[in-house]
């Protein structure tokens, strides 16, 4: 028997608020049991088994933060052989309050980078056509590891387009922060969606280099996407300078304690 709303708001195990910082990605969430609008959208769909594999979405994100704290320390080195690919960026701070959020410097950058993943994705699989056609021969991806290669395009290709969104969601609060005193308390609204922005770019840049791994004759062709990437991370991070230590409910907390 279907349980009501507020039999499931009941659960002593849920942690308030927690799907309000969240970027949606049930799959691979490691804290669904303890969510209401998964057990509400799990009741919905008849769907008996909420209890989605915490542990071992829990094992997938260390390994990505692993990889993370690797591809971080070739970044500098990677930057120092590459021209500025995002002059947009270094425009005066000023001017960029200013504009619109769907003019932003930083939603434009996080809009070029989806296009730009998309363009590279989009040459990847049509290479991959013309050698199966071709020759009898493996794809790209089948004569390396594929296993990697898919769990790294399921992270970017979930990310590719929500940091932008995300990002457009943490300057629009933050205008309506600035405009009205009265909601600008803290913690502000709009730190906690730059901080799933930046969350979804440091997830993305890992992948990235699972990726490179995955595919070491396309490897500097990633490059560019990954600086990309850190280029829109540091202005993020210098235009919420309280993001990062914004605490989402339930995931931050958990990891604190």
């Amino acid at each position: 028997m279907r349980k009501n709303l507020t039999e499931l708001a009941n659960n002593p195990d849920l942690i308030p608020g927690i799907y309000n910082y969240c970027d949606r990605w049930c799959e691979r969430c490691p804290l669904t049991s303890r969510c209401l609008v998964y057990a509400t959208e799990s009741e919905a769909t008849d769907n008996n088994d909420t209890q989605n594999d915490d542990s071992r979405n829990a094992a997938f994100w260390q390994t990505l933060s692993e990889t993370l704290a690797e591809v971080r320390q070739l970044i500098p080195e990677w930057a120092k052989q590459t021209l500025d690919l995002d002059t947009s960026l270094q425009q005066n701070s000023v001017r960029r309050r200013s504009r619109h959020v769907d003019n932003h410097p930083l939603t434009k950058a996080g809009k070029q980078y989806a296009n730009t993943a998309s363009e590279w994705f989009r040459e990847l699989d049509h290479n991959s056509e013309i050698t199966l056609t071709s020759a009898e021969r493996p794809t790209e991806v089948d004569r390396q590891n594929p296993q990697p290669f898919e769990d790294a395009r399921e992270v970017i290709q979930w990310y590719q387009y929500q940091i932008a969104v995300k990002t457009m969601r943490a300057l629009s609060g933050r205008k309506e922060e600035i405009e009205d005193p009265e909601i600008a308390d803290f913690p502000k609204d709009s730190d906690g969606s730059a901080k799933v922005a930046l969350i979804g770019i440091d997830r993305s840049i890992a992948a990235w280099r699972l990726m490179q791994l995955s595919l070491s004759d396309r490897a500097e062709s990633i490059v560019p996407l990954i600086l990309q990437l850190d280029s829109l991370r540091t202005k993020l991070e210098e235009s919420f300078p309280q993001a990062r230590d914004f605490m989402r409910p339930g995931f931050d907390q958990i990891a604190a304690a």
